[in-house]
């Protein structure tokens, strides 16, 4: 398991480790609550380490069941997905083409890095998803492996 999550005025930001349903409950709560506060749908920024193992189970189930629900309360999705080669290229073009037919224009991009993204967002998302890459760069999340921090640990923080 593993997600820390940071959030500021208008985008959420979160690195994963092994989803747990957990993970992605409190994902949507930040999202949800970020857009309430906001008044309009924000971005999202998801950072997948390389190595990162994909959802299984019961979380898996959880995030085919959120993707709908969380869609009103974003204005563009942004998967990073880490690692270099063949490899790690043919994964992020079978997740976009897998994922880009069932949402609407301009609102999901798959990228290698987090500094890729700033090209694929709109002139009004910018300012708030370079503020919560600078947040996330502040606590350390936008290098480095999976993050190990299960959700009762954060809670407890």
């Amino acid at each position: 398991m593993a997600c820390q999550i940071v959030k500021t005025k208008g985008a959420v930001f979160a690195v994963w480790g092994r989803p747990e349903v957990a993970d992605v409950d409190r994902v949507v709560a930040a999202i949800t609550e970020t857009a309430q506060q906001a008044g309009k749908p924000i971005v999202y920024l998801t950072r997948v380490p390389q190595g990162a193992p994909a959802p299984e189970g019961a979380a898996k189930r959880r995030m085919d069941e959120i993707l709908d629900p969380v869609l009103k309360n974003l204005s563009s999705y942004h998967v990073v997905f880490e690692g270099e080669g063949f490899g790690a290229a043919f994964k992020r073009g079978v997740l976009t083409n897998l994922l880009q037919p069932f949402w609407r224009k301009r609102m999901f991009f798959v990228h290698a890095t987090c500094a890729d993204v700033k090209a694929k967002l709109l002139p009004e998302e910018v300012g708030p998803a370079q503020a919560v890459l600078d947040l996330a760069r502040s606590r350390g999340l936008l290098t480095g492996t999976l993050p190990t921090t299960t959700a009762a640990a954060m809670a407890a923080q």
